[in-house]
């Protein structure tokens, strides 16, 4: 514990002094004498040496019970206060939430938005960004530590896939470009998702959760042999999430090379180990933490004293009138 204003403590110390000195120096109480015949016979009786015994030692308990209190005000008057250093550590981790909205997946992305609501709960201090795509792709939010702003943004579009978009976000409407021929553009969705990321001068673990069936339909301007190149280049790890399909040899194994090749892993939607091993790989990966500037707080502590001082108060007043002082 420190005394903030230790030096006002220390100033009203010789006021204090002062002050006590002032109200009990001797002339003073010579100036209200009053001279009395005879008086050894009044001191002479047994009630008269009980009753200033009496009064001696309520004297006396007033007086340390008012030292106590002056001092208890002075500590109070100093301010106590409580010093603590914290050292926040941040993680350098972030994570894209990168969603395929095309026809092939809309029985699909609700069920996607579940499990990354399942991975939000295991995460801790990671940035997660989110964005949709179809034959364009769109930013649902930025790379953020809000989690509870990211759990509304993915209840809400969880809501509008199961809708079909008549209640919450509608992201069938929003990923689709007229001007841009086909759909699901796989290599075109993952690159914007990789140039969603931020910071690009600080040493950071980025990582994309990239749910798709790779089912391309139509020209893209990045195929995804070409977007896997780009987040290698980014050394941006790539975990791919597809549905179980019989007919999906081929797009399931591109999309196997592209986690591979990014470092990544790839997973099976509905899988009993896909939420975790996903959230434990990302955990894993480099672990990266930074110790942010050293903040100290400062906590006030006046209560005891101020107690006190307020106990002291009301104890000399019971004494004086207990004594008759």
């Amino acid at each position: 514990m420190v005394l903030k204003f230790w030096w006002l403590a220390l100033a009203l110390l010789p006021v204090a002094g002062l002050t006590v000195w002032l109200l009990s120096r001797p002339g003073r109480a010579a100036a209200g004498r009053v001279p009395v015949a005879r008086l050894h016979r009044l001191t002479a009786l047994r009630a008269f040496a009980q009753r200033r015994k009496a009064l001696l030692i309520g004297a006396i308990a007033v007086f340390l019970v008012a030292a106590f209190t002056a001092l208890s005000a002075l500590v109070g008057i100093a301010r106590p206060a409580r010093t603590e250093t914290i050292n926040p550590e941040r993680h350098l981790r972030d994570v894209m939430l990168c969603l395929d909205a095309s026809g092939s997946m809309t029985s699909y992305d609700a069920q996607i938005l579940e499990s990354y609501l399942e991975m939000l709960d295991s995460f801790d201090g990671e940035r997660i960004g989110m964005t949709v795509f179809n034959s364009t792709a769109v930013s649902v939010f930025p790379l953020t530590d809000d989690y509870q702003m990211v759990e509304e943004f993915l209840a809400e579009a969880k809501r509008g896939f199961e809708t079909g978009g008549l209640e919450g976000t509608d992201f069938l409407a929003g990923t689709v470009d007229t001007a841009i021929g086909g759909s699901s553009l796989i290599g075109d969705g993952l690159t914007s998702c990789v140039d969603n990321f931020d910071r690009h001068g600080e040493e950071r673990s980025r990582s994309i959760i990239f749910a798709t069936d790779n089912q391309l339909a139509g020209t893209p301007i990045f195929s995804l042999d070409e977007a896997t190149d780009i987040a290698v280049e980014e050394k941006v790890r790539v975990y791919t999430l597809a549905p179980r399909s019989l007919f999906a040899g081929s797009e399931i194994s591109e999309l196997q090379t592209t986690a591979r090749d990014t470092g990544g892993a790839h997973h099976q939607l509905g899988s009993a180990q896909a939420v975790g091993g996903i959230v434990e790989d990302i955990q894993q990966q480099e672990a990266q933490k930074t110790s942010a500037k050293s903040i100290t707080l400062v906590h006030d502590q006046p209560v005891v004293p101020l107690v006190l001082t307020l106990l002291g108060i009301i104890a000399c007043f019971v004494l004086a009138w207990r004594f008759s002082l």
